[in-house]
């Protein structure tokens, strides 16, 4: 037994000289017909006969390619030695000058048939590339979605089956051996054949099975298997193509799945540090006003008047209720990080909630003016009551938060295109147009430098979480009331469209 290259003069007769029934059939006919031709003519010439035998040749190559040029060619000079030239039903040749034309020929019958033929090869070669380009395209579309590294087996196992009509399954190292990918029980034979491609990538014999051990970076051994169902042989090369392109699929999807858990844990982090200084800043300050108040009542109760006694205990209360908001927007952040909010759902009047809200936040408005306008006060809308309150609670405190004393804050509802419109505008400091977007984001404050402090950064990220978890949307715009201030927009689906 010799190793090495293979011999090319083996491989191109391996490769070009292969001829099914279908092509002996066809080489068949040209080849009877073109005899019948030749006969047909023989009164004009030997020359006219031979020209016929090499018109047949030709055609028969191009039809079914340089095998069939040859048996062609083979034959014509059969037929037409021993039955065209003189003498005749004879291979002899009669004198040394027939030789020449019968050479001349033969020569021009073989150069014609193999050209013919060669460039019918080439065509088939061309369409067969063509389909593998194709089927390679095809099956590389496919494998672009899969995005994890779970996804890239089930999208394999699909993709080649109806791509390449075969099946396949990825088998993968683990601590206990080869483990077989497949959402399916994989067979005895598979896990065998497997196996042994995983130690001896080059492992070939009859088996029906096709394996790769794919090369895959910073990864347990990953071996791929594939068991053709149609007829007919697929090129190695081919085969490689697919175990490469499977392997990029899974090397692509690890790393998108990496770089998903890297983002993933640092927007965690910056969260959790974001949340440690809301908690410490939002929290101190309520807490160190009714410590102050509470002492302040502790200490000279006796000798302070009600009004003062009134106001210091609004301010427990208030800021109680501060603290409350806060601990409820964190919650409901939570909530949101954990993978949305699924609360039950009610048919609510928009303005008696709003009217609600209203209520809520009057004490806390001080010197501004804080009004309600609807002229349909029935329109529905599907909501969590408390988080609905909770939305407009931290829009109008983040108005009050944000005007000066004697500013005005409105809320006006009304339909709009199937929808529950609510603006919620003030006439207060506003936002820079260039944070507009941005104050929606997590612990986000906008507005002068001696306001940074105002506020927890929350409220308009849990509306935007709570009013997108509903179908509606929410922006911000400017100016609001009085060519000043802000306006937030929301609008909610109908619950009577949301019923249709």
């Amino acid at each position: 037994m010799t190793t090495g290259r293979p011999n090319p003069l083996i491989g191109f007769l391996t490769a070009r000289l292969h001829l099914d029934r279908a092509g002996l059939l066809r080489t068949a006919i040209v080849l009877t017909l073109s005899a019948m031709a030749a006969f047909a003519v023989h009164p004009l010439g030997e020359v006219a006969s031979a020209l016929v035998f090499v018109l047949g040749i030709t055609v028969a190559g191009a039809l079914s390619g340089l095998a069939s040029a040859l048996i062609a060619a083979l034959a014509a000079f059969l037929i037409y030695n021993f039955y065209l030239t003189e003498p005749a039903l004879t291979f002899r040749i009669a004198t040394g000058g027939d030789l020449a034309p019968l050479v001349v020929f033969n020569l021009c019958a073989l150069v014609s048939g193999v050209l013919a033929g060669q460039l019918k090869d080439h065509a088939l070669a061309a369409r067969s590339s063509n389909l593998q380009l194709n089927s390679l395209l095809a099956l590389s579309q496919e494998l672009q979605s899969a995005a994890r590294p779970s996804d890239v087996v089930v999208t394999v196992e699909r993709a080649v089956h109806r791509i390449l009509g075969a099946r396949a399954t990825l088998f993968q190292a683990d601590e206990d051996g080869l483990r077989c990918l497949s959402a399916l029980p994989c067979e005895a034979s598979w896990h065998d054949f497997a196996n042994g491609i995983a130690h001896a990538p080059q492992v070939s014999g009859d088996s029906p099975l096709i394996g790769r051990r794919l090369e895959l970076a910073n990864a347990p051994v990953t071996v791929l298997v594939l068991e053709p169902l149609r007829p007919g042989k697929i090129k190695p090369a081919f085969i490689d193509a697919v175990a490469n392109m499977v392997a990029l699929t899974l090397e692509r999807a690890a790393l998108s799945e990496q770089i998903t858990e890297r983002r993933a844990v640092a927007r965690a982090e910056k969260l959790k540090s974001a949340l440690l200084a809301s908690v410490s800043h939002d929290f101190r300050t309520p807490l160190t006003a009714i410590s102050a108040s509470a002492s302040s009542l502790i200490a000279y109760g006796e000798k302070l008047d009600a009004e003062t006694s009134a106001r210091l205990l609004r301010g427990v209360v208030d800021e109680c209720e501060r603290l409350n908001r806060y601990t409820a927007n964190l919650l409901e952040m939570s909530r949101m990080e954990a993978g949305g909010i699924a609360q039950p759902l009610q048919i609510l009047g928009a303005a008696e909630m709003a009217g609600a809200a209203l209520h809520r936040i009057r004490p806390r408005a001080g010197g501004r003016q804080v009004t309600l306008h609807a002229p349909d006060p029935d329109l529905p809308v599907a909501a969590n009551p408390a988080l609905f309150e909770l939305v407009l609670l931290n829009i109008l405190d983040n108005a009050i938060l944000y005007s000066d004393e004697g500013a005005r804050v409105e809320i006006a509802i009304s339909a709009e295109d199937g929808a529950c419109r609510i603006d919620i505008a003030d006439s207060g400091q506003g936002i820079p147009e260039h944070a507009l977007q941005r104050v929606f984001e997590r612990f986000y404050r906008a507005g002068r430098p001696d306001t940074t402090g105002r506020g927890s950064g929350l409220g308009l990220a849990i509306a935007k979480g709570f009013v997108e978890a509903l179908g509606g949307t929410i922006h911000a715009t400017i100016p609001g009331l009085d060519g000043r201030g802000t306006r937030i927009t929301i609008r909610l689906p109908l619950a009577e469209a949301m019923q249709a």
